[in-house]
């Protein structure tokens, strides 16, 4: 078995926790990127010219979901997916739309990785998330409407002030809109990942004392 990573660095915006390498993309991801990660798969690929054929393929971020279908297209293309392969989209709420899915499904999109996190719109605003419960909602509905059958959904567990009442209303909102398969993981505060202040820091400081 062969899987292969594809990691699309750009985001509109950075999660107040979130360690992981990305730049703000105000115009979308950049035509050169994809042009560079083609040229990758090109030189890995095991006799110059033949598709990687991984087993699945997986876009991940940053945010992936800002992708066009068509780029989305071209990099599938670039890797050449073995028959069957499960090709995985992470996609936050707020950057789909009905007719954006369909055309990623249309692209070979097999899976869609939903950031929901949780269904708080208060603790989605402290974590620096730009959708609400709501667009959780509608985007789970639009990825069922799109004919994917395999969605997962992202949960983040000990938050701020977090309560077993929360995590059950984060479930519901999965399990009743069309989620398949539930991630759940653990908040995490990494260095010099809080605010750009101390202020900023110190707010969040109070806000996980009880963690």
């Amino acid at each position: 078995m062969f899987g292969l990573y594809i990691h699309i660095p750009y985001c509109r915006s950075k999660c107040r926790y979130c360690d992981f390498y990305s730049t703000p993309c105000p115009d979308g991801v950049p035509e050169a990127y994809i042009d560079a990660l083609c040229r990758e798969m090109d030189r890995f690929s095991p006799c110059g010219s033949t598709p990687l054929r991984p087993d699945t393929l997986y876009f991940g971020g940053g945010t992936p979901s800002l992708l066009t279908p068509a780029q989305a297209a071209r990099l599938i293309r670039a890797a050449g997916p073995a028959p069957g392969a499960e090709i995985t989209l992470e996609a936050n709420p707020e950057t789909v739309t009905p007719e954006r899915l369909a055309a990623f499904r249309r692209a070979g999109v097999n899976r869609l990785s939903l950031g929901i996190q949780t269904a708080r719109d208060d603790s989605l605003a402290r974590l620096g998330r730009r959708h609400t419960a709501a667009q959780s909602r509608r985007a789970l509905g639009m990825a069922v409407q799109a004919g994917f059958t395999d969605i997962s959904g992202d949960l983040m567990l000990a938050l701020p002030a977090y309560t077993m009442a929360e995590l059950d209303e984060t479930i519901a909102l999965l399990a009743e809109s069309g989620c398949t398969h539930i991630s759940g993981y653990l908040l995490k505060i990494e260095p010099n990942t809080v605010g750009e202040t101390p202020a900023q820091l110190n707010s969040w400081d109070a806000l996980t004392s009880n963690v």
